[in-house]
Formats: C-alpha cells, structure tokens, sequence
C-alpha cells in the first residue's frame, strides 16, 4: 500500500473558477475539493500483488500495451507540416469535424519515447474523458517518425525540442472554436516536452493546464541512474535504443540528408546514451551528449510554468528515477503541485491481481474533469459531476474489462 503525497510552494497561486461564480481557490485546495484519489482517505495506491516492484511493474506495462479498452478509442489523423519540410500527425478522437463550431473543452497528449496514440497508457485515459459521462474531445501529437508518421526532412524531434509543440498549438486553435478550454498531458518523454515549452512560454500559452506523467526531468541524472545498474544498462537502456533504430531506421537515407550523422554508426549503437551521442545531440547541433542533456532537461524550467501544472511520479520508477524529482525546484512555484506514490514503476500504476488495470486512470480523470469543469465555456455543459460520481464510473469501466474477460 502506497499513500500519495503531495509537494507544493508553501503559498501556492490561486485558481479562478470561471464557472464557480469566479471564485479563487488554492491548486493544492481544489485538487482537496475534486480529486480524492490524491488528497484524503482513498489517495492510496494498492499495487497488484505480483507486481511487487519497479521493474515488474514496467515490464508489465510492455505486456499490457496490446490489451484492448473496453471503450474504444478510434482516432481521426491529421498530417501538419512544419517550416522545415518535415510533418508530424495528430490524432484526433472521437473526430476532427465540425471542430469550429464545438467548444468542447480538448487534452491534448504528448506520448513518450517512440510511442504514439495507440499506447496503453495514453487509451485507458482516452477511453474514460473521451466517453460518457464526460465526452470531452482528444488530440494525440504523434511526434515525427512515431506511430506511422513520416520523416520528411532530416530532422528529428528529442526531449528537449519544442517547437513542433508550438506548431502543434497554433494549429489546433485554428481547428477549434474560439477560447475552447485547453489542457495538456504529457507522459515520460513527452512530459519533459511539455514542462519545458510551459516553462519557455511561461503566461504566454494557450494552455489552461499541464499534467506531467513520469518525468525524467533531468536527463543527465537520469541516464547516469539507468546506467548505474545492470537491467539499467542492459536491459532499459538497450530496449529504448533498440526502440529508436527500430522507429528511424528506415528513416535514416533522409535524415543523413543534413549531414549531420552516420546512419551506419547510428544503427551500431547498442545503448540510449550512444544514441543520442551519435544521433540526437549531431541533430540539435550540441558539441557532447551531456551539453544536450542539460538544455533538454525541464528541470531546469519548471520554475517559470505559470499555469496549474500537476505531476505525477512513482519514487520506484527504474527509467525516470525519483531521485531526479526537482522537488526544490517545484516547491519555489505556486502553480506546481507533485504527486507521489511510492510504487508503480514506469507508467504502470497496475492495481488488482486478475485483471490488472492502471490506478492512474482515476486521478488523472478526476483532475481532468475538475479543470474542464471550471473552465468550461459552453451554455449547455451537461450536469457537473462530483468526484464519487467519476470515481463510480471508473470502476464500472474497470469491473466491466474483468467480465469481459470471463465471458
């Protein structure tokens, strides 16, 4: 059994709930008020029995990437063109039309390394928000070279790129209605994308919100930690490397177009770090691959987010490890909360033993929910929902995938 706690600035900033009547209200108070699978006698995370550790959990997570959702999630793609030649694709659920006459409040998600839409972590939130009771609209950025998508120039994206995120931004406002309400969602890498371009933009975005999932936030501490141990090194290490040979491989006659790497050194490469020092640090023009460690890290600009931004972190992760959390870093901003658990290795969080389903579906459904009910700008919002009544739905959702399975 795990107790979530919680870490915030001693004088935290204050939210305005447009559909409250204005009212003002702490972060830390409101995630009190909405969301009781973070504060209160119910935030506790109980891991599956058999998945006892970081590394059982994370491995799991591979195993249940392919488990299908009860509620599923069929996405509509749309390519967007960058300055440079190159595209990216967003995917967008339940549709892509009529987006200019429907202001329905929109997530926005950033997946992680080599994911992409289709990944576990990213449908068993989808499969909640994007259906009833909530029907909120989603839209997955398929990063370039990730989930089907196209490399079209020699450029890539890493952790620490953000300007595609931009791109990706001012694409989507002009899709939707005018002040539809905005939130973002990052996991792991793209956790450190979105952290990073909120720290950059600072009052500047669109975004009314950010959630960051499994932050590796510093890179260079990170990839030492990883390095440290020998399923580190051996087998997390390898895997991701083997990931993105795998993701730019057929990619490469392109991307040596710039001539900026050695597409027969980089299919060489055995480890993440050898990776990005023969691929990712040549694309972004950094002289080592610790110099792009260190400009990558949203460490390092978590301090200026100026909008809610709530993370979310397990202390026993083996990728993004917990000992790289810039805990003093988000307690100096009042728009930070972190959220911790104990166990729940890399986006696993799997809780039960039969059918094992992920616990951070609720209190990221509790928090999304909350946030698009205050800021909401549609007449007919449909009734508002407390936080037993989504807590209800979730394990109506969950119960039905163990029938399903039985029948």
């Amino acid at each position: 059994m795990s107790q979530v706690k919680l870490f915030h600035s001693p004088d935290p900033a204050k939210i305005q709930l447009n559909n409250e009547g204005n009212r003002s209200v702490t972060l830390p108070d409101y995630i009190a008020e909405t969301c009781p699978s973070l504060v209160g006698p119910k935030a506790v995370y109980n891991p599956t029995t058999y998945l006892f550790n970081g590394h059982l959990q994370t491995g799991y997570a591979a195993y249940h990437n392919y488990s299908p959702t009860v509620n599923e999630v069929h996405y509509e793609r749309e390519l967007v063109d960058t300055p440079d030649g190159g595209i990216f694709s967003l995917d967008w659920t339940p549709t892509k039309e009529g987006l200019e006459q429907d202001e329905t409040p929109t997530l926005l998600v950033l997946h992680g390394l080599t994911g992409g839409s289709d990944e576990s972590y990213i449908r068993c939130l989808l499969e909640l928000v994007t259906y009833p009771p909530f029907n909120y609209r989603a839209v997955v950025m398929n990063s370039r070279g990730c989930a089907g998508t196209d490399v079209l120039s020699p450029h890539i994206y890493s952790g620490g790129y953000t300007d595609d995120l931009r791109i990706a931004l001012t694409h989507i406002q002009k899709r939707l209605a005018p002040n539809t309400p905005l939130v973002a969602i990052g996991f792991s890498l793209g956790a450190n994308v979105l952290v990073k371009y909120l720290g950059e933009e600072g009052d500047k975005t669109p975004l009314k919100a950010g959630i960051s999932v499994a932050n590796p936030y510093d890179f260079r501490s990170s990839m030492d930690r990883l390095h440290e141990s020998f399923i580190g090194r051996n087998v997390y290490s390898v895997a991701m490397a083997n990931n993105l040979k795998k993701a730019f491989g057929k990619h490469l006659e392109t991307m040596a177009k710039g001539g900026k790497i050695d597409p027969a050194q980089v299919m060489s490469v055995r480890t993440m770090r050898e990776f990005d020092d023969a691929c990712t640090r040549r694309m972004f023009d950094y002289t080592t691959v610790n110099n792009y460690y260190r400009d990558a890290s949203s460490c390092r600009f978590i301090e200026y987010v100026k909008v809610p931004l709530l993370c979310l972190h397990s202390l026993d992760d083996p990728i993004a490890h917990g000992i790289c959390i810039p805990y003093d870093e988000i307690k100096a901003n009042p728009n930070v909360v972190l959220a911790t658990t104990d166990y729940g290795g890399h986006l696993g969080w799997f809780e039960h033993n039969k059918y094992p389903t992920r616990w951070m579906a609720k209190p990221l459904t509790e928090y999304i929910v909350a946030l698009f009910q205050a800021f909401d700008i549609r007449k007919d919002q449909g009734k508002k929902m407390d936080p037993e009544q989504i807590d209800q739905t979730i394990d109506q959702l969950q119960s039905k995938i163990s029938s399903d399975k039985t029948a």
